[in-house]
């Protein structure tokens, strides 16, 4: 080991004059047993580096070098024989070392740890990065929990890859480092109550609406910004109270807010339908102010609302009431809001109305629709008796895909294995998407109650043809959980009550 010491020095000393230093910054991508794990290097113009990795953290001075690593320096020689990771970084001071992990297993459990040596003297040493292999199609916990239980709430994917959960914590922020799987405290912000929504804004904020308020449990009018980079919170408040209303990022920076219920009683199912909202509204973030939207044409809440590639945004399905008689329903319906004009359009049809649940927008620039639940209330309206709702937890999806001069078209994907409302939905690479766990309802008869029964299970979606496949299950159940894509390309599940967080190698 000496002997690679030795001659790491002579490489690197073996070069004209120095440039002024930088930071030396290490990242990671891949990391699936049978794929290729990438280390990216930032430091210097055509500088030499090398990637050094072991299994063993611990403070380890190189004399030598007049350095100290975060990890042992055991393999140190094997970084000179493995392409790319002993070089020089281009022009613009970047570099990648890739290989390929043997299609072994028995190397989910290991964690390899890395980081990167750089200069002509003085020398630089990265920060310390994590690879924890992983079979693809499948979850495995991280390597920590969050210190704080996540319930709802928002998540904000940050520049270096970090990801700031918000809102889901009471006033406690936490952040999540995709790098190291750690996480830690990141100052006070805003604790939100069910059916709120958390919005990040495109200067790196983060809008709290509505909700149910924590100590009423009655729809508030409350809103906050929360501002990461100050860890300051200005209380808000908007035109309405909402809660179960949508919120989506314009492409004009405002913030649509669309519909929601002004009442609610948990112990009531028709208090669903009493005060569902038609208006809408907009957060401006330059005024930092709510300002009345358009009337949408149906009233709706437990609706999705998604941002498109083009700046609009789709508002889709929830829970509605038939215009004129006022009775209540289930929407089969979505609108494209177009900023532009300030108007919803005309609506776009789909089969199976739902409400409860959940979208993403695709890369592709199409929007999937995926589970939810669809109720039948005719017989109920009549008797009052709860044993007369006919309910169901539904087991397909709806894809979504615009159309010229303003018009869209669903297209039904059945095959989920279980009925999903609430479910984990994040997008994959050329158009598909992972849908996680949500919960399954029945009516508990002896007790005439709802019951929810969280479900554990996934799917996978992918297109041409648009198919649904069953892929690895969570380590237990969760419903309204968090999902963030992260840097090292593996998806982050959080919440839905559970401490732990998951990672989905795809």
């Amino acid at each position: 080991m000496h002997r690679s010491r030795h001659a790491l020095s002579l490489a690197l000393l073996a070069v004209a004059t120095p440039l002024a230093a930088q930071n030396l910054d290490l990242d990671k991508t891949g990391g699936a047993i049978g794929g290729d794990v990438s280390a990216h290097v930032q430091g210097n113009p055509n500088e030499p580096f090398i990637v050094l990795f072991d299994f063993t953290e611990q403070q380890t001075p190189v004399p030598a070098l007049g350095i100290t690593l975060d990890i042992s320096d055991r393999w140190a020689g094997s970084s000179f024989v493995l392409p790319g990771f002993f070089d020089d970084t281009d022009a613009q001071g970047r570099a990648t070392a890739s290989l390929t992990l043997p299609s072994d297993p028995g190397l989910g459990g290991l964690v390899i740890s890395l980081q990167a040596v750089a200069g002509w003297g003085p020398f630089r040493v990265s920060n310390l990065v994590r690879v924890t292999p992983q079979l693809p199609g499948t979850f495995t916990d991280a390597l920590n929990a969050p210190v704080a239980p996540v319930l709802g709430g928002g998540a904000v994917l940050e520049s270096n890859g970090d990801v700031l959960l918000v809102g889901g914590s009471g006033p406690v922020a936490q952040r999540y480092s995709e790098r190291l799987e750690e996480w830690q405290l990141a100052g006070a912000s805003f604790g939100v109550g069910l059916l709120s929504q958390t919005t990040a804004l495109a200067d790196g904020r983060v809008l709290f609406t509505g909700g149910l308020d924590l100590a009423t449990g009655q729809p508030t009018d409350a809103a906050a910004i929360y501002d990461p980079a100050t860890q300051t919170t200005t209380t808000l408040t908007m035109g309405s109270a909402r809660a179960g209303h949508g919120a989506s990022l314009l492409g004009n920076g405002k913030v649509l807010i669309t519909g929601g219920s002004q009442s609610f009683d948990l112990t009531n199912p028709l208090s669903l339908f009493t005060g569902i909202l038609s208006s809408t509204e907009f957060f401006d973030p330059q005024t930092n102010s709510f300002s009345a939207g358009p009337n949408m044409l149906e009233a709706r809440a437990l609706h999705t609302s998604t941002t498109l590639t083009n700046g609009q945004a789709l508002i889709a399905g929830g829970i509605t009431l038939l215009p004129i008689v006022n009775l209540p329903t289930v929407s089969a319906t979505a609108y494209r809001f177009n900023p532009n004009n300030n108007s919803f359009g005309l609506p776009a049809f789909f089969t199976g109305a739902r409400f409860l649940h959940t979208a993403t927008a695709l890369d592709n620039g199409r929007v999937l629709l995926a589970g939810g639940i669809t109720l039948d209330l005719t017989t109920f309206l009549q008797t009052g008796n709860i044993l007369d709702i006919v309910f169901g937890t539904r087991d397909d999806c709806q894809l979504f895909s615009t159309g010229p001069f303003g018009f869209g078209t669903f297209a039904t994907v059945n095959g989920l294995q279980q009925g999903r409302a609430g479910a984990a939905i994040a997008p994959l690479p050329g158009g598909g998407a992972l849908v996680a766990g949500g919960f399954e309802l029945r009516i508990d008869i002896q007790n005439q109650q709802f019951v929810f029964e969280p479900t554990a299970s996934a799917d996978v979606f992918t297109q041409n043809p648009n198919t649904l496949t069953p892929t690895g299950s969570m380590s237990a159940p969760r419903a309204f959980p968090v999902t963030v894509n992260l840097a090292d390309g593996t998806i982050l599940v959080v919440g839905g009550g559970l401490p732990n967080a998951e990672l989905y190698q795809r």
